[in-house]
């Protein structure tokens, strides 16, 4: 029936690559946002009813108990979406940008396999807890999933003036960007929208990118999880905590989607011959910039004033906006704007063939003229008060 449906298409003058390309594109997000349409009201009921709340404290935003399993949703939705996808893809006789099927089922099992580890290990910390020391090693033995695939950086496209990179430096490099992201998505989930909005740029980006290079697979998956963001994000955003519309994603959601996230990263940046320009590596990190260079910052000044680099505190990117007297709602906005303007800058000069360092460096100079600032709007509103 579908493959009638698709033949009746060409047969009207349709382009087959358009089509693959709205398909690949469309169809996994409509289906995972009508999944997250359908899901997340429901788990904001079951958590009402069970009172699984995030209970306010001096580190939080927010002043009164929210529900925190919307993350809860993402990776069966994305399962499902995903995988009805691809069916109804075969069943159409759409293989092109299936090349290697083999080794693409692998590298994809291994990430349901590291999803599903992490996903449980989300829902036992929003349910009971669970230690930082606990989600280390948890988030290790996920990462390693990736080489053990095949899947690891070979090459780092003139970054550092370097490009192909021996096995023994790109191997525990992916395992050290694989944490490092998870942890970046996780630690930036402190004001609503903020890390989701993050992702769904990120997402977004990547999926057209995989779609610009017809790598199909690549931009369902990326779809399928940015369509279960755009229910949840509303919820997020939007939603009546008076009136128990409002829910958080917790740590089940911020470690499926920096899994995800870091997965497409390095998947995009390996040497697989998978038609993504070699500065992609580079295109991607931009995508993320902001919670990325959050994480040394805040750690090397909980270093200095001699407390553990892994307690949580107030001293992340967005509390520091909020000390300037920014409204949380606010500070998800400049600091999505922010993203999508040092994305745009780094597409850019990769086209024009700028030496990558240098884009590095500039990206970087300008996140600490954002912190400087910030700094400048801080004193200012300090002086104010006294």
């Amino acid at each position: 029936m579908l493959n009638y449906i698709f033949d009746i298409l060409i047969k009207a003058g349709a382009d087959v690559d358009a089509l693959k390309l709205t398909y690949a594109t469309a169809v996994p997000f409509v289906l995972s946002a009508l999944l997250g349409w359908l899901f997340v009201p429901r788990v904001l009921l079951i958590s009402r009813k069970k009172k699984l709340y995030d209970i306010p404290d001096a580190r939080k935003v927010h002043k009164q108990p929210i529900p925190r399993l919307g993350g809860i949703t993402f990776f069966p939705v994305l399962l499902m979406s995903f995988c009805l996808s691809i069916g109804i893809w075969m069943l159409m006789h759409l293989y092109g940008g299936f090349t290697q099927v083999y080794i693409l089922i692998a590298r994809f099992i291994m990430l349901a396999v590291g999803m599903m580890v992490l996903y449980l290990t989300g829902v036992a910390d929003d349910l009971i807890g669970v230690s930082y020391k606990d989600k280390f090693v948890v988030q290790i033995l996920c990462a390693l999933l990736f080489p053990l695939s095949g899947l690891w950086i070979h090459d780092l496209s003139g970054l550092f003036w370097l490009h192909e990179i021996p096995a023994w430096i790109g191997m525990p490099l992916t395992v050290f960007l694989v944490v490092y992201i998870t942890n970046a998505i996780n630690l930036i989930d402190g004001v609503d929208g903020l890390a989701s909005g993050l992702c769904s740029i990120s997402l977004f980006t990547l999926g057209m990118a995989a779609a610009i290079k017809t790598q199909y697979l690549f931009c369902m998956i990326s779809f399928s999880m940015l369509g279960v963001l755009l229910p949840f994000w509303f919820y997020n955003v939007f939603g009546n905590a008076e009136k128990g519309k409002k829910i958080f994603m917790g740590d089940t959601g911020s470690l499926t989607l920096g899994y995800l996230l870091s997965f497409l990263l390095v998947y995009m940046a390996s040497l697989d011959k998978m038609g993504f320009p070699r500065g992609m590596l580079l295109m991607g990190f931009s995508t993320m910039i902001i919670p990325l260079m959050d994480i040394p910052r805040v750690m090397m000044a909980r270093v200095r004033e001699g407390r553990n680099p892994f307690t949580p505190d107030k001293n992340h990117i967005h509390h520091k906006l909020m000390r300037t007297g920014m409204k949380p709602f606010w500070t998800m906005v400049t600091l999505l704007v922010v993203t999508v303007f040092l994305i745009a800058f780094t597409v850019i000069t990769v086209k024009l063939e700028v030496d990558k360092t240098l884009i590095l460096v500039v990206d970087i100079l300008l996140g600490v003229m954002l912190h400087l600032i910030i700094d400048h709007f801080i004193a200012k509103k300090e002086k104010q008060k006294k």
